[in-house]
């Protein structure tokens, strides 16, 4: 990917951050990311995942969702902000599978100012080790059986307990390499597609796919987070980054910063 260049944001003032998480993860899992932007005086506040907050209904035969209702949370969440801080811009930031309800909400939207992903990737099997025949397991046979017997995807298999209908888009995804929305136009929002060394879950070449299919390579920024560069306290694991998020949280802002 060559290099790109990097537009001027609308505002040099802090912007609102919000967070779409992970696959199978509630939104209370990302307090200690909050807090480290509240360390630098960043406001940031995560948007809830369905079916992975507490009280709230899991993923059942009757209880089923799609990319298409998780995107709609996410503009749901992006319009009570814009309600609520009219004059401040908005940064979505979207970790793993909330990177792609990102990209996907962003593709056709224009509501936020810009756009960060973590260890968000296209899971298509073949950008994995040895064709990635694990994935491709899960996505051919796994993902589609358990469904059908149960209606919604089990824990402890990967994502669960999930929706049916949004595990089976990711299962296409992942055999297809191709997203569960369509793709008319690059997105021009400006990114910055972060990735992790040794991610399994995520693969360098993974990442590379998802900012290359997805965005438009004049407003997109790509950083890969090397073991060297990992500091004492921080981490750039695929999960664990959120509890050690301080150098993630820096490029962050050291990237809107930069005119």
């Amino acid at each position: 990917m060559h290099t790109p260049v990097h537009p001027r944001l609308p505002s040099s003032n802090a912007p609102l951050v919000l967070i779409a998480p992970a696959m199978a993860i509630g939104s209370h899992f990302y307090k200690p990311l909050v807090a480290e932007f509240a360390r630098h005086g960043w406001e940031a506040h995560t948007i809830r995942r369905r079916g992975f907050e507490r009280s709230e209904p899991r993923a059942s035969r009757r209880h089923d969702w799609s990319y298409q209702d998780e995107i709609n949370d996410i503009d749901d969440a992006i319009a009570c902000a814009r309600r609520d801080h009219p004059e401040q811009p908005i940064l979505l930031l979207g970790h793993s599978l909330g990177g792609q309800l990102a990209a996907g909400h962003q593709l056709n939207h224009t509501a936020v100012d810009a756009m960060v992903t973590v260890a968000a990737a296209l899971p298509h099997h073949r950008a994995y080790r040895f064709c990635g025949l694990p994935v491709l397991l899960m996505s051919a046979v796994a993902v589609p059986l358990l469904t059908t017997l149960f209606g919604y995807l089990p824990a402890p298999a990967f994502g669960g307990p999930g929706a049916r209908t949004l595990m089976r888009q990711w299962a296409r995804m992942a055999i297809t390499g191709n997203p569960p929305y369509r793709v008319n136009r690059p997105i021009t929002t400006p990114a910055l597609v972060v990735s992790f060394a040794s991610d399994a879950m995520a693969p360098a070449r993974s990442v590379d796919v998802f900012a290359e299919k997805l965005f438009d390579t004049r407003t997109v920024t790509r950083w890969q987070y090397e073991h060297k560069d990992v500091l004492a306290g921080a981490s750039n694991d695929h999960i664990r980054w959120v509890r050690g998020s301080s150098q993630v949280v820096e490029r962050i802002i050291a990237w809107w910063a930069k005119p």
